[in-house]
């Protein structure tokens, strides 16, 4: 069929209805389009539709936008005349070249597959996603197969899956909370998205507490270690100072008496030590405790 171009006011367009409410757009496209608009001018004619006297645009909505910023008068326009209900379905066709957000790919699938429900006679009450990802039927996987095909899309009928239920959680007020989407955009993967969207509250609140014990737990084995440290530094300065006042009593003993102190005997290093735990337990005890521990002694 040959359509006949015209031009249009771009005052008297606006976007379509069934378009605004479901939100397609494309960012990048939009920019993109701007410097050759700016040198050319529109040169892809803008398909409209008529309904109540009024000019809708159903597809070229990114070509319109520029066109308004730039401050072009005029546009090239063809007008279609097609269904009403298969206005945003013709859209996201004519669109299927264009590399979409995650939230774009997601509306555009639940409508296609809420079509392929309804056209088999299978109007759905509720979402197709459950929890379960791989556990539905094969006319189901041809459903999502088929959506797949006509728009082109590069997920699995699984990643595809756990999109929708992205999408259906993120249209929650709670699920809006979550910046499901963002996350997407920002790289994270689609699973570990998906396990975000479909968590509970409670295990949420689970996960934060846990995270805090081990937080608490960690910092507990870092003062463990560093009690540790210390210890073997104490050690290390303790066998240092030892050492020096072995030396120093060797070398005035030397001075002394003109030859070095004899080796001792088993006996006096046995008496040593029991000398230098008396000293640890002095520290330990008051002047009163000790007062007490010198009368027994003198007495027996």
């Amino acid at each position: 069929m040959n359509y006949k171009i015209e031009h249009k006011k771009i005052s008297s367009l606006s976007i379509h209805p069934i378009l605004e409410k479901n939100g397609i757009k494309n960012e990048e496209a939009y920019k993109k389009l701007i410097p050759s608009i700016k040198e050319f001018g529109v040169l892809d004619p803008i398909r409209i539709v008529k309904e109540n006297n009024r000019l809708y645009i159903i597809h070229g909505h990114s070509r319109y936008k520029a066109a308004c910023d730039i401050g072009i008068i005029s546009v090239p326009v063809i007008e279609t005349s097609p269904i009403e209900s298969d206005i945003f379905l013709d859209s996201i066709i004519r669109n299927t070249t264009i590399k979409r957000s995650y939230k774009e790919v997601a509306v555009a699938a639940s409508y296609i597959l809420d079509r392929i429900g309804n056209s088999q006679g299978k109007k759905r009450t509720e979402s197709p996603i459950k929890n379960d990802i791989d556990n539905f039927d094969e006319v189901a996987k041809d459903r999502y197969d088929l959506a797949r095909t006509v728009l082109h899309f590069n997920l699995s009928v699984s990643s595809l899956k756990r999109l929708l239920k992205i999408h259906e959680v993120d249209e929650t007020s709670e699920g809006s909370k979550l910046k499901l989407f963002d996350l997407l955009e920002s790289g994270k993967g689609i699973l570990p998205v998906y396990q975000t969207a479909i968590e509970t509250k409670e295990s949420r609140d689970r996960k934060y507490n846990r995270r805090l014990e081990l937080d608490q737990e960690k910092e507990l084995i870092l003062r463990q270690e560093q009690a540790s440290r210390d210890a073997e530094l104490m050690k290390s300065i303790k066998s240092d100072l030892e050492e020096k006042f072995e030396k120093e009593y060797e070398e005035r003993y030397e001075q002394e008496f003109g030859c070095k102190p004899k080796p001792k005997s088993l006996l006096d290093l046995d008496w040593e030590e029991k000398i230098k735990k008396l000293q640890r337990i002095r520290y330990i005890i008051s002047t009163d405790d000790e007062i007490i521990i010198n009368e027994i002694l003198n007495k027996y």
